[in-house]
């Protein structure tokens, strides 16, 4: 076998094998990520990632819609030039197979967060996030939100 061949055999089954683990993640390890790419995005203050993960179907208790959701993202985008986050998963759970419930503490400042200590001298915002998510399109997007502060004694138990 040529060493050309050897590579595109090699690239072919490093690609199945990604596909396979691709395949294999439940839908609360991609949820769990997905999370995490968003905690970045907000980081980086990125409106258009931020905005691709709340579903066209966006409906909260309070009446809120997907264009209600957006003005609160670029509010607060808008209105914090830095935004460091720190979060804390409490659960995720798969009730049915295309619907994940989460919830996620966060912990929001202008600037790094490098221990616990440092969020009680920061004036640090914190909450409590209950989000309900369905896989659309293969993709995996907020459908539901409710969100409210919570207490440092609740953000690290």
């Amino acid at each position: 076998m040529t060493s050309r061949a050897l590579n595109l055999v090699l690239a072919l089954l490093i690609g199945l094998a990604a596909l396979g683990c691709a395949k294999s993640e439940t839908p609360e390890q991609r949820v769990r990520a997905l999370l995490a790419d968003a905690e970045e995005a907000a980081e980086k203050r990125d409106l258009a990632k931020l905005r691709g993960y709340i579903s066209p179907h966006y409906k909260d208790e309070d009446g809120r819609d997907r264009h209600a959701m957006d003005g609160i993202l670029r509010l607060y985008l808008l209105r914090n030039d830095g935004i460091h986050m720190t979060t804390r998963i409490e659960s995720v759970i798969a009730p049915q197979p295309q619907r994940v419930e989460a919830v996620v503490y966060v912990a929001m400042a202008a600037r790094p967060v490098k221990s616990a200590d440092e969020l009680r001298s920061f004036n640090t915002q914190l909450y409590r996030f209950e989000l309900g998510f369905a896989e659309e399109h293969k993709t995996w997007r907020v459908v539901r939100a409710a969100w409210r502060p919570t207490a440092l004694t609740d953000f690290f138990p």
